[in-house]
């Protein structure tokens, strides 16, 4: 009876191990099949970074050199680009535990100040000296960041460093392992830490200070890396998410995903708040055609493209025309006031009507519900407050912010003095004199 149990039974007990054995050896080749993936995805991004950091370098000694101010703006744009896609190379890497914060605050801060020089006109706002000197600046420490970079990307390729390794040495505080990956980006981190502070100007050091803050004060669910997905998609007015890559911000304490979608040659880009899901900006930069369209119908392309996304009534207050782009600021209007914290800016390309950017932080950042207080001087009283020579030619209430960051109700006149064109911002509560803005001559026009 055993004899004839057995014969029954080891058959089963050797099929049963044999599937045990392959269950084995196929959980083992998937494994291993995430791991191969992953390490080629950690040596793409190290390369990437190589490669962005190198182009990076050849831009900024481009707008040293170069005498056209056309050509240093795209010189700007490009820097500009290059810096996000190196921070983004960046939150590829398994280097969460090391610290390499001074080198990403150095790119985001190379790419603040390239895109806020880059996107006004050159031709009637020339770079200063001190713009100068913080170039030449740039040029000299971002080439110490990548020959340290190429060093290390030699050694990787000489020694067949492996990143799961980095990983796992990070992991495990092992410290016999070779470190070369780690301690290179660590000598990195620390050279950049070394560096005398940049005079980086008021415009990238305040968006710099007020950054954490502002992302503090965002209200709503935190949103999934998909989500973010769709919010793009949303943007670029596509049906599904195919495509698109989240690149960093799905590890770690970032504020934003950032994002990307290859459309044939070139790369939109776009950063996506966590909490609420709002899209801070967008960037497609592509080469523009032939001029097509007029300045009116572009403006309603922009209008027509806020009005798709949902925002509120917003209203063109100036515009500027470059490269065949059109520039729009608008903000939101509520009743009379113009509430200018709360500005979106739309660039659209004048050979097709696409929207190829858009910047919409100060709107994020500083849409609420107010209790918009009443004026206390009436506009006859505020208009006796401006100088007898001063011909009106607009007027309208308008909510800023001062000096001090607080939000202030004032009387907004445009209008000329002689040849010159200025702007005054009258307080509607006391008659002080908020802002008086000297105007260029085709800036009357555009407001």
């Amino acid at each position: 009876m055993y004899r004839r149990i057995a014969v029954i039974l080891l058959p089963v007990a050797l099929i049963g191990l044999v599937g045990t054995t392959v269950w084995g050896y196929q959980e083992n080749q998937e494994k291993n099949a995430l791991l191969i993936k992953a390490e080629n995805q950690y040596q793409r991004a190290f390369h990437d970074l190589n490669f962005h950091m190198n182009k990076l370098q050849d831009e900024l000694g481009k707008s040293l050199a170069l005498g056209s101010r056309r050509q240093i703006s795209q010189c700007l744009t490009n820097v500009w680009r290059l810096a996000y896609a190196a921070q983004s190379d960046l939150g590829q890497l398994p280097l969460s535990l090391v610290p390499f914060d001074k080198t990403e605050e150095f790119l985001a801060k190379i790419g603040q100040f390239a895109y806020q020089v880059g996107l006004r006109d050159l031709d009637r706002e020339p770079l200063t000296d001190k713009e100068w000197n913080t170039l030449r600046s740039l040029y000299n420490r971002s080439n110490q960041i990548q020959r340290d970079l190429q060093k290390l990307q030699k050694q990787v390729l000489e020694k067949n460093l492996r990143w799961m390794d980095v990983e796992l040495a990070l992991a495990s505080e092992d410290k016999k392992m070779d470190n070369t990956i780690i301690d290179g980006f660590r000598r990195v981190d620390r050279l950049v830490n070394e560096y005398p502070e940049v005079d980086w100007g008021p415009t990238v050091n305040n968006m710099s200070m007020n950054q954490l803050k502002d992302f503090r004060k965002l209200k709503g669910k935190r949103i999934t890396a998909e989500e973010a997905k769709k919010r793009f998609a949303k943007v670029l007015d596509r049906p599904d998410t195919r495509g698109i890559e989240v690149t960093s911000g799905v590890k770690g304490d970032a504020s934003t995903y950032s994002l990307r979608l290859k459309r044939g040659k070139h790369t939109v880009y776009a950063d996506v708040t966590k909490v609420g899901g709002h899209v801070l900006w967008m960037m497609f930069d592509r080469p523009i055609g032939k001029k097509k369209m007029s300045l009116e119908q572009a403006e309603g392309r922009a209008e027509a493209f806020l009005d798709r996304l949902r925002y509120p009534f917003m209203e063109v207050v100036s515009y500027d025309e470059k490269d065949n782009a059109a520039i729009f600021s608008l903000v939101r209007r509520e009743g009379k006031v113009r509430i200018y914290p709360e500005t979106v800016t739309v660039k659209v390309a004048l050979d097709n009507g696409e929207v190829l950017a858009f910047s919409a932080d100060e709107f994020v950042f500083n849409h609420r519900d107010r209790n918009i207080p009443k004026p206390k001087l009436t506009l006859e009283e505020a208009r006796k407050r401006l100088s007898r020579r001063l011909r009106v030619q607009d007027q309208q209430l308008a909510l800023i912010l001062n000096d001090q960051g607080k939000e202030v109700l004032c009387y907004e006149f445009l209008g000329t003095l002689g040849e010159s064109q200025y702007r005054v911002l009258i307080n509607a509560r006391n008659g002080d004199e908020e802002v008086v803005e000297k105007l260029e001559k085709t800036d009357l026009e555009r407001i």
